[in-house]
């Protein structure tokens, strides 16, 4: 279906009746609190590395009691709190507890780096920063240098050091026994009130800081009703889910928010992931459904641990996060088919940081190597460099509008609306086309992003990076395909003129001072300039030309 006014204006259709957000609900808290007494004594979460189960009404009393301690502690509309932790029952208790007071959460890369997490927490500003006893030392360092942080909350009741207070000391001091959480979620917020934040790669360097409203995850969460109506016809009616992704990641993040609030599905996570524990999961559990990244399909694909463990009550897998090649879906379909006799459904989906979660995702029908088809309520064209709006098999910009497009960036007005034009459009940077019957498929990015095992590295910070050794005088770091990774970060560097400086310390200083999704794992290449344009802008696809040539040589 398309709009009147452009033909090649792809449009998901409207919502249906139980896909539309109701008017009525005053926010997003209450709906969460709805699910919530809805699911009543049906397990909602499973810890997969313990068996700990949470059932809704353990959900429901959880985050009640976060939401009652977060307001006995000051936590009020518009506050921020983050949270720098692996996947743990915690987690959500605090997202949804600060989602009752229409508090902003803002949850942080467990991976990052000092220099990473300060500016991370330098954008959001929380007032309090809970952590788990892994990652304490490090938040702990850096937020004494924070001003803003008032508090950090150390999951678990070990020692602790001066600035810190445990979960339980916490809880014990500040909850509010007599606070009414119910009435107060019942109270009308407005629906562009800003509810989280997630930390988007970019190409002009660190992460920026993008704002997801109550709108914007009220759409998300509905529009899974019918999805979940829909998957009870393959899936039965005791749908046990799983995904791969942190929570700490936008994936993970809605993963977690749409399966909590799905009423009647069960979840399985783990705190970790390996490839194992994952593959135990799936046998143990009997999880139907799965949400993946590619690398994991590759896994799934090609590993022989993966024949050492009953994966037939998996039916369907979603990958998502990056593209994922026609030849390793139809490897893992040819796998399950000749181990268990059993068609697997695969779906891709489309989505960003930006656009909340996936504007474009496989349903019913399922065409190989495409992402699927737009959603309910969500716009889409695809346009050429002048913005003219292309038709069927034609390449181009996708661009979205929608209720799930986020507010902007944070305190960068120049990004947004670099990101948004004036009409109210997504522009993605990314390159794809449809079909005839109105299938996506992703060809190639604008941006520059390079997607390490589905996580954004940003050429740009890397070369700031480099670029801070006094022994390198130019570089560009570009992303090298790999089977299992996708793309590798790879560097040119030109050196300084008579130092001494070889491509292995190249590598190692990267390593010192980035989290481990953004290290040269490419390699890196001597090279005597690094061609630009007028402007001083790379010519990065140039560089692209000789890696490629390089290798052809081999």
């Amino acid at each position: 279906m398309t709009t009147e006014s452009d033909p090649y204006v792809i449009y998901g259709g409207d919502p249906t009746e139980t896909d539309k957000v109701d008017a009525d609900c005053p926010s997003l808290g209450a709906m969460v609190m709805s699910d919530f007494q809805l699911g009543e004594d049906k397990t909602c979460f499973i810890n997969g590395a313990t068996n700990e189960k949470w059932t809704y009404k353990d959900m429901l009393e959880q985050t009640s009691l976060l939401a009652r301690v977060l307001y006995g502690a000051g936590i009020r509309q518009n506050d921020v709190v983050s949270i720098v932790s692996e996947n743990r029952f915690e987690f959500p208790a605090i997202v949804f507890g600060a989602f009752y007071l229409s508090a902003i959460v803002a949850p942080i890369n467990t991976t990052y780096t000092e220099r990473e997490l300060k500016h991370s927490l330098q954008l959001s500003k929380p007032r309090f920063v809970f952590t788990a006893p892994s990652t304490a030392d490090q938040t702990l360092k850096v937020c004494k240098k924070l001003k803003f942080v008032e508090r950090v909350i150390v999951f678990g009741r070990d020692k602790l050091q001066s600035n810190a207070i445990s979960l339980h000391d916490f809880i014990q001091k500040y909850e509010k026994k007599d606070f009414n959480v119910e009435k107060y979620v019942a109270q009308r917020v407005s629906r562009d009130q800003v509810a989280y934040i997630a930390n988007s790669s970019g190409t002009t360097g660190m992460p920026k800081a993008v704002l997801i409203t109550q709108m914007n995850i009220m759409s998300i969460v509905q529009g899974m009703r019918d999805t979940i109506n829909l998957a009870k016809q393959f899936l039965g009616d005791n749908i046990v889910g799983s995904s791969v992704a942190p929570w700490f990641h936008s994936m993970g993040f809605f993963a977690m928010i749409i399966n909590a609030c799905s009423r009647d599905a069960t979840f399985v996570f783990l705190p970790k992931f390996d490839n194992e524990s994952f593959l135990r999961c799936i046998q143990e559990y009997k999880i139907s459904t799965v949400s993946v990244v590619p690398p994991i399909m590759v896994f799934l694909a090609k590993s022989p641990l993966v024949d050492k463990y009953d994966l037939s009550s998996l039916i369907s897998i979603a990958c998502g996060a990056a593209a994922l090649s026609k030849e390793v879906e139809d490897q893992v379909r040819e796998r399950f088919l000749k181990n268990y006799n059993t068609e697997v459904m695969i779906r891709q989906a489309y989505g960003m940081s930006e656009s909340t979660l996936r504007t474009i995702a496989s349903t019913l029908v399922v065409k190989p190597g495409s992402v699927g088809q737009v959603l309910p309520g969500i716009y889409c064209k695809v346009v050429d460099e002048n913005g003219k709006s292309l038709g069927p098999h034609q390449q181009g910009e996708l661009c979205f509008k929608g209720p799930v497009i986020m507010k902007g960036y944070l305190n960068d007005t120049d990004a947004t609306n670099n990101a948004i034009d004036k009409n109210g459009w997504l522009h993605t940077g990314d390159i794809g086309y449809y079909d005839e019957d109105e299938h996506f498929f992703i060809v190639d990015r604008l941006k520059e992003l390079i997607k390490y095992n589905a996580n954004q590295v940003a050429p740009a910070e890397l070369e700031a990076l480099l670029l801070s050794n006094s022994k390198v005088k130019d570089c560009c770091v570009i992303g090298i395909p790999d089977e299992k990774a996708g793309e590798l970060p790879f560097a040119y560097v030109v050196k300084q003129p008579g130092v001494q400086l070889t491509e292995k310390e190249i590598v190692q200083f990267v390593a010192d001072n980035t989290s481990k999704v953004k290290r040269l794992r490419g390699g890196a290449k001597f090279v005597d300039e690094i061609p630009r344009n007028a402007s001083g802008k790379i010519l990065r696809r140039q560089m692209r030309d000789m890696y490629k040539a390089s290798k052809s040589k081999l």
